[in-house]
């Protein structure tokens, strides 16, 4: 099996079993296969592995992916809004220093210039206002993305090709991931914007939601896969 994931994919419903053989026990039955998942630390990486490979249990645990993942942006959208916070009071405490003279010296000037710029800063790290009521959609994307992933042409998603010398390398045109990224247009699709409007408002929160998402799946992967290990 080159993608320990894909053994999920036997807990659906199917006309042909996939757990008998010839005779005798086989490697790995279904039993197996969730019981290994029930080893997957909780948390949304164990949710997206549902999401994206067992997709009838999916559809009954909707609700426990969107729990999973609205903790898991919390902490961000608490630091962005701490930051914010916090550079509006700056910007207040040297305003509120700078009243108590007539005339603004160099350094006071400097001062204002300052925080003034970090509270800008501060405000275009900000996602928008309307990220929570767009975390439905945004994950639809997002998940959609992750399980079926956009192969890179040249490797067909292998991560390596065969060089002139016969030897196998990682693949050019995809840095050795073995995808490539989907388009601005295409996501702004996903999501129901406009490309001008994904690109200046929500590419932010798409690809940090994106990033995180997958090294959480990645992760539950690998527990999968010593979970797997022990019992096969």
């Amino acid at each position: 099996m080159t993608d320990v994931r894909e053994t999920l994919a036997r807990l659906n419903p199917a006309g042909v079993r996939f757990d008998s053989g010839r005779g005798g026990a086989p490697a790995l039955t279904n039993q197996d296969i969730a019981a290994a998942l029930a080893f997957v630390p909780a948390g949304v990486g164990r949710e997206l592995l549902v999401a994206c490979w067992w997709p009838d249990a999916a559809a009954i645990r909707s609700v426990a992916l969107r729990d999973a993942v609205y903790e898991h942006i919390r902490p961000e959208v608490v630091r962005q809004t701490r930051d914010l916070v916090d550079a509006r009071v700056r910007l207040g405490m040297v305003r509120a220093r700078a009243g108590w003279t007539e005339t603004l010296d160099a350094e006071t000037r400097r001062e204002l210039a300052a925080a003034e710029a970090a509270l800008d800063a501060a405000k275009v790290r900000c996602w928008p206002s309307a990220t929570w009521e767009m975390l439905p959609v945004l994950t639809r994307a997002v998940v959609s993305e992750i399980a079926m992933p956009n192969h890179c042409p040249s490797c067909r998603g292998l991560r390596d090709v065969r060089a002139p010398s016969g030897l196998l390398v990682p693949c050019k045109t995809c840095g050795g991931n073995g995808v490539v990224s989907v388009s601005d247009r295409k996501r702004a699709e996903a999501i129901g914007r406009d490309e001008s409007t994904y690109r200046g408002a929500w590419r932010p929160v798409y690809e940090w939601l994106l990033s995180e998402l997958r090294d959480a799946e990645q992760a539950a992967a690998r527990s999968l896969r010593d979970a797997l290990a022990v019992r096969g």
